[in-house]
């Protein structure tokens, strides 16, 4: 049971902290009277903004590269235990866990906005910290190479979001980055399964790797009624117009 200390702790945290933000600044949001004290509190808020999505990008992007650097001078190796037995390899995987923590601001952020994040955000963010922590904890290989492709995908999310701090037009580019997501969710739920079924992996991590792919399937489900009603159905109820 004490495996599972650190992720529910985590998940409380984030159920916590996000009702009380929901109560702050969308139930009964709090409108200071006094401008310059609006607008510090306004400044204060971009600036972190602004560092959260840069640290963000530039993180992710050095996992990527480092570990992309790792299989490209051993090789794509599947075996059990070949990567994470390796102490430089296995560490670079548990900043990367520790990363899915501090992207809970991601929530927080947008309830200082006023905005209410979908159940798609927070579903993702507790799944991904539960499934994280387990592939680390049991030295599951496989997470190699589904850190390289969500630290991959993430060097452009989270880019991305910095761009749009600046008012940069590039909304066109959202599509792409879920269709991105989309695609790395596929990719690796389905090599995960395939290439470390037993014997090659055992049936304790292998059951670990089919937790994460049921939690891979949810998400594709909801990215894809997501990617429906934000780039088909508007699209559509534009044209209409």
């Amino acid at each position: 049971m004490h495996h599972f200390t650190a992720p529910l702790c985590g998940t409380l945290f984030y159920m916590y902290v996000s009702q009380m933000l929901k109560m702050m600044y969308i139930e009964s949001p709090f409108k200071h009277s006094n401008d310059t004290v609006k607008s510090l509190c306004e400044s204060c808020f971009r600036g972190f903004s602004i560092a959260h999505n840069a640290l963000l990008s530039g993180f992710s992007f050095y996992i990527c590269s480092s570990l992309v650097n790792v299989v490209a001078q051993q090789g794509m190796v599947i075996r059990s235990g070949h990567f994470m037995s390796q102490p430089d390899v296995k560490n670079l995987i548990l900043w990367f866990y520790l990363s899915k923590y501090y992207e809970y601001f991601d929530t927080f952020l947008l309830y200082m906005k006023g905005r209410n994040p979908i159940f798609l955000q927070k579903y993702h963010h507790v799944g991904a910290v539960i499934c994280w922590h387990l592939c680390y904890t049991y030295d599951v290989d496989m997470i190699i190479y589904g850190t390289i492709l969500n630290s991959g995908v993430h060097t452009v999310m989270y880019a991305y979001y910095l761009a749009t701090l600046f008012k940069w037009d590039i909304r066109g580019m959202r599509m792409y980055i879920t269709s991105g997501q989309m695609i790395q969710l596929g990719t690796g739920a389905i090599a995960g399964a395939y290439c470390y079924m037993p014997p090659v992996e055992s049936w304790q991590n292998y059951s670990v790797i089919l937790l994460f792919d049921a939690y891979i399937v949810g998400l594709m489900v909801m990215f894809g009624q997501f990617m429906v009603n934000n780039y088909v159905v508007k699209k559509e109820t534009i044209k209409q117009a």
